[in-house]
C-alpha cells in the first residue's frame, strides 16, 4: 500500500519538495504548474487522513497562505513538515460536553441540508434507488404523523409544511452527528503563538495556526451559548477552544497576541433608545403576517368561506419566529460594544443570527469607517465598520456618532 500511496499519490498527481525557506509543489500531467510557498507566509496548516489515506498510509496536506490562498499536496502519515514546530508546548484536553456542545453551536441548519441531501443520493447512487425512495417515504410517512398528531390538538399545518419541517430537523441532525464525529477526541497544544489542534474519530484532522502573522480571533455566540455563558473561539477560521468562559478565552488570545497585549473592556456600545433600530427589520415583517390574520378575521365574520385555518397557522407561526427574531436581535444589541487600547481592538456586533466578538491588534485593521442612514441622521445615531485582515469585517449597530469617529479616528 506505501508503494502505491508514493507513485500514484505523490509522483502521479502532486510532487512536493522542500528547502530552507520554501515549499515546492508541481502539479499536472500535461500541462505543467508549479508554485512556490515561503514558510513566512503560512498561516495555517490542515492534516486530514481520512480512512482510504489510514489504509495507504498518507495523509494530505492543505496549506494556507497570507493571500488566501490555499495548495494540496500528499506525504506520509510520519513525514513531518519541516515549517512546522515539533514537540514541546502545553496540551489540553476539554471535556466531552464542551467538545459536543461547541459542535451544536457550529452546526448551522442550512450545512445540514446540503450535507444531508448529498449524502441520501450518495446511498442512492451506491445502492439504489430503492434505499433512496425508503428514505423519502420514511420522512414523508413521519410528515403525516405529525400533521396527525397537531390535528388532533387543533393545530392545522399543511403537509408540505410538516414534510420541509421533518426534513429539516433530520438533516440538521444528521449534519450534528457528522460535526460531533469530527469533533471526537478534542486535543490543544499551545507553542509559544502557535496552536495544534487535533481531532477526528472516522476521519482524523489536524490544524496549525500561527498567531505571529496579521490574524484576528473571532468568538461566536449563539442565543445558545448566551445562556450557558461559553462560546468557541477560531483563529484562522478554525475552532481552536470548545466552548469556555470569557476569561478562559482572552486569557488564551493575550497569550497568542503577547503577554504585552491587554484586552480592553467594552467603551463604545449602543445606547438603549436604539432598541428600535436594532428590532425595526423583523417588527416590520411582523407587521404583514399580522395584518393577514386580522384581513382572515374580518373576512370570516361578513361571512366569507372558512378555508383559511392553514393560512392562519402558518401566519401564526411566522408571526413568531420574527417576534423571536426581534427577541434576540435586541439581547445581541445589549452584548454589542466595541473598545481599543493595550495593542487590541474588539468590537461585538451581530451578522444574521449570531454574535461575532473579533479580537485582533490595532495594527492588523485595515479600513474604519462610519455609516449614516437617512433614519439615523436625526438622532445622532450611525453604524461603525471596522475591517480586519483576512476579509473579516464587523459592523456595529446605531451607536453615538460622536464616539464612532473617536474611535475610528484613534492610531
Amino acid at each position: 500500500m506505501d508503494i502505491v500511496f508514493y507513485y500514484i499519490l505523490r509522483r502521479f498527481f502532486v510532487r512536493s519538495s522542500f528547502s530552507e525557506s520554501v515549499l515546492y509543489l508541481e502539479k499536472g500531467l500535461v500541462f505543467l504548474r508549479s508554485c512556490r510557498v515561503p514558510y513566512s507566509s503560512v498561516t495555517a496548516v490542515e492534516i486530514r487522513r481520512t480512512p482510504l489515506l489510514r489504509i495507504l498510509g498518507g495523509k494530505r496536506v492543505t496549506v494556507r497562505t497570507l493571500g488566501g490562498k490555499a495548495a494540496e499536496f500528499y506525504l506520509r502519515k510520519d513525514e513531518p513538515l519541516p515549517f512546522l514546530p515539533q514537540g514541546g508546548g502545553v496540551t489540553l484536553r476539554p471535556k466531552a460536553s464542551s467538545v459536543l456542545f461547541g459542535a451544536f453551536i457550529d452546526t448551522r441548519a442550512l450545512s445540514g441540508v446540503l450535507i444531508f441531501s448529498a449524502a441520501i443520493k450518495r446511498v442512492g447512487t451506491i445502492f439504489g434507488s430503492s434505499y433512496y425512495d425508503r428514505i423519502i417515504s420514511a420522512i414523508q410517512s413521519t410528515a403525516s404523523g405529525v400533521s396527525d398528531t397537531l390535528a388532533l390538538l387543533h393545530i392545522a399545518v399543511p403537509k408540505a409544511a410538516s414534510v420541509i419541517a421533518v426534513f429539516v430537523i433530520a438533516a440538521w441532525g444528521f449534519a450534528l452527528l457528522v460535526k460531533a464525529a469530527a469533533m471526537a477526541r478534542f486535543r490543544v497544544t499551545l507553542r509559544g503563538n502557535s496552536v495544534s489542534v487535533r481531532r477526528g474519530l472516522i476521519t482524523l484532522y489536524e490544524y496549525h495556526v500561527s498567531a505571529a502573522a496579521p490574524c484576528c480571533f473571532v468568538v461566536c455566540d449563539a442565543i445558545s451559548s448566551l445562556l450557558a455563558n461559553a462560546a468557541p473561539l477560531y483563529l484562522h477560521g478554525i475552532m481552536i477552544l470548545p466552548p469556555a468562559r470569557n476569561n478562559s478565552a482572552e486569557r488564551l488570545i493575550r497569550i497568542l497576541l503577547g503577554r504585552a497585549c491587554s484586552v480592553p473592556e467594552k467603551k463604545l456600545s449602543p445606547p438603549k433608545r436604539a432598541l428600535f433600530g436594532h428590532c425595526a427589520v423583523p417588527l416590520g415583517w411582523a407587521a404583514v403576517p399580522a395584518a393577514a390574520l386580522l384581513l382572515i378575521d374580518i373576512m370570516r365574520k361578513n361571512g366569507a368561506p372558512i378555508y383559511a385555518e392553514t393560512l392562519k397557522t402558518a401566519l401564526w407561526c411566522s408571526v413568531a419566529v420574527l417576534l423571536w427574531t426581534a427577541a434576540v436581535y435586541a439581547a445581541y444589541m445589549f452584548r454589542s460594544g466595541s473598545a481599543r487600547g493595550g495593542g487590541v481592538v474588539r468590537i461585538s456586533a451581530r451578522r444574521f443570527a449570531r454574535l461575532y466578538t473579533v479580537f485582533s491588534r490595532e495594527k492588523d485593521v485595515v479600513y474604519a469607517e462610519t455609516i449614516r442612514s437617512p433614519f439615523s441622521r436625526t438622532s445622532g445615531l450611525c453604524d461603525c465598520r471596522i475591517a480586519f485582515c483576512e476579509r473579516i469585517t464587523a459592523r456595529l449597530r446605531q451607536v453615538p456618532e460622536d464616539g464612532a469617529r473617536r474611535f475610528c479616528d484613534s492610531p
